[in-house]
């Protein structure tokens, strides 16, 4: 059963356009990602998702009885709240067919926020706070969860145990979209369907054994740095003060980012396709 259901879906800013002519769905028992660079569209076409910003154009179907839970890549609340008393309160708020206290104590130990409970949210790090986001998301046991960047500042331990809760949430008739900057293929694989946010619009990945790439072109500066060991791995080339890298498109802000860092000049990139 469809629970989500996007037809031809476009939001302007200002005269430009956030996301444009996006169309699909979400069924029960299904696990969709959506990858993008930042600023691609991806956590406003989410917001739209989730009721919080008006399209202006086409529509989104909510089949009846949609419960939704949504984690935003960045949250404008300040809690202040200690996490033991956040999290039972939008627990409860969330109503009758929320998880049970039991329940909510067992995710919070298994995504390791026991030792934080009595812990003001607002004095945790990003990292610590995205978890919390996560378990409010969860909460409620929605059958419909909306998540932004949620891997961000965990570790593999955690990645893979919101991938293990995202899972069984599937598993109980829950459609789950994820949206990230970058994934690698190990996590990739968890999902069922798989799309990038694409010059606006949003394209579906039909062959998920194939991850898109990019190739990056800078100069070599006279005071570059020598390449990190995390991206030496991506180096295609290495010629006449060039330096090329092949990577995944995902990851091409925050390479851009770390090679101007280390001195390099930007000089283009180009997607390369399969």
């Amino acid at each position: 059963m469809e629970l989500i259901t996007v037809k031809d879906l476009s939001l302007q800013n200002e005269g430009y356009f956030a996301f444009k002519h996006v169309a699909f769905s979400l069924t029960q028992n299904e696990t969709i990602s959506i990858v993008g660079d930042s600023g691609s569209g991806k956590s406003q076409l989410l917001e739209t998702l989730a009721k919080l910003k008006n399209a202006d154009s086409g529509k989104v179907v909510y089949t009846p009885g949609v419960r939704i839970g949504y984690l935003p890549q960045f949250d404008p609340q300040i809690v202040n709240k200690t996490v033991r008393n956040y999290l039972e309160e939008v627990r409860r708020l969330t109503g009758k067919l929320a998880v049970s206290s039991a329940q909510l104590k067992g995710l919070v130990a298994y995504m390791g926020m026991s030792p934080y409970l009595d812990r003001p949210v607002i004095q945790l790090s990003y990292g610590l706070k995205q978890r919390i986001g996560f378990l409010s998301a969860v909460a409620g046991h929605p059958n419909v969860l909306l998540l932004d960047e949620p891997f961000s500042f965990q570790n593999s331990k955690y990645t893979g145990n919101m991938l293990d809760i995202i899972h069984d949430l599937k598993n109980n008739g829950s459609g789950i979209i994820v949206a990230s900057s970058y994934q690698d293929g190990s996590i990739s694989n968890y999902f069922d369907s798989n799309y990038i946010m694409k010059n606006k619009s949003l394209e579906q990945v039909k062959d998920k054994a194939k991850e898109i790439k990019c190739m990056l072109i800078f100069t070599v500066k006279s005071d570059s740095m020598a390449l990190t060991t995390d991206i030496s791995k991506y180096l295609a080339a290495n010629v006449s003060n060039l330096v090329e890298l092949k990577i995944p498109l995902g990851m091409k802000d925050a390479i851009i980012k770390e090679m101007i860092d280390l001195n390099y000049q930007f000089e283009g990139a180009r997607n390369l396709e399969d």
